[in-house]
């Protein structure tokens, strides 16, 4: 079915739990809206706790060749020829291990540069391969601490240093202050209007709390129910909250707003 909106849609998208099963980590059941967009020439664009590697192969299974937006908004690639071009958004990996390596044993932390590739398999439940992939770090660093009570200590240490932490899916992201997927959406949205010289509206959707600033900057916000059947907490004037879960829920919201 071919688009009979006037508007033009950029549609920016979490993975886990949102585009991607829980479990599972298939896009199936979102298949109907994904080659709706595919037809009409939406971009879709991937905003993610994930890497940039993970993204790569995933952009392949997905057949999309859109700039996408990883690990939590640090960094922007545009595709250019057969590369891309990198937009960083905030302090390198080395500070950001640097700053968390100085509390790991005073907080009990274990992030991703002190497991294996058998050891964050087991945790996210990726094969060994994503695994892999999933610790190429180059902006942000996943963490779990023990007792999650002191979390907001350790929070109150990464303000005053330029850091801050945000809780994804699975676990605690160690990130730049200030850095997060609304700014990278919307210099996204900026690039996009200035190269093609047009407005585009923006649509949302996310399930987590790191989900929470690019849902409050867009146009049209999506909420995806959580694969337990409940939502994040989180309220905007206007928002959708999806009646079926992960990507069966992502498709239905999608397709009420685009097939028109």
């Amino acid at each position: 079915m071919l688009q009979k909106e006037t508007e033009n849609y950029l549609v920016f998208t979490d993975l886990d739990g949102t585009l991607l099963d829980h479990k599972t980590y298939s896009f199936e059941k979102a298949k109907e809206m994904l080659d709706y967009l595919k037809l009409n020439n939406i971009p879709l664009i991937i905003v993610t706790s994930k890497t940039k590697y993970e993204i790569l192969k995933l952009r392949k299974e997905l057949q999309i060749s859109y700039p996408f937006i990883v690990e939590n908004g640090a960094g922007i690639f545009l595709p250019k020829g057969n590369d891309f071009e990198q937009i960083n958004m905030g302090k390198t990996y080395s500070e950001l291990l640097s700053f968390l390596n100085e509390y790991k044993e005073t907080f009990n932390i274990k992030s991703f540069s002190d497991m294996d590739k058998k050891e964050i398999s087991l945790l996210t439940k990726l094969n060994i391969e994503d695994a892999k992939l999933a610790k190429k770090r180059d902006f942000c660093e996943p963490f779990i601490i023990k007792d999650e009570s002191k979390i907001k200590v350790l929070k109150k240490l990464c303000l005053k240093e330029g850091f801050d932490i945000v809780k994804g899916g699975r676990f605690y992201h160690l990130i730049t202050l200030g850095q997060d997927k609304a700014n990278a959406l919307l210099k996204l949205q900026k690039i996009y209007e200035d190269t093609f010289d047009k407005k585009y509206k923006t649509i949302a959707l996310g399930d987590g709390e790191n989900d929470k600033t690019m849902l409050a900057c867009a146009d049209i916000s999506i909420l995806i129910k959580k694969f337990d059947g409940t939502f994040l907490n989180y309220e905007k004037k206007g928002l959708i909250k999806t009646k079926q879960i992960g990507p069966e829920g992502w498709n239905e919201a999608l397709k009420e707003i685009l097939y028109k």
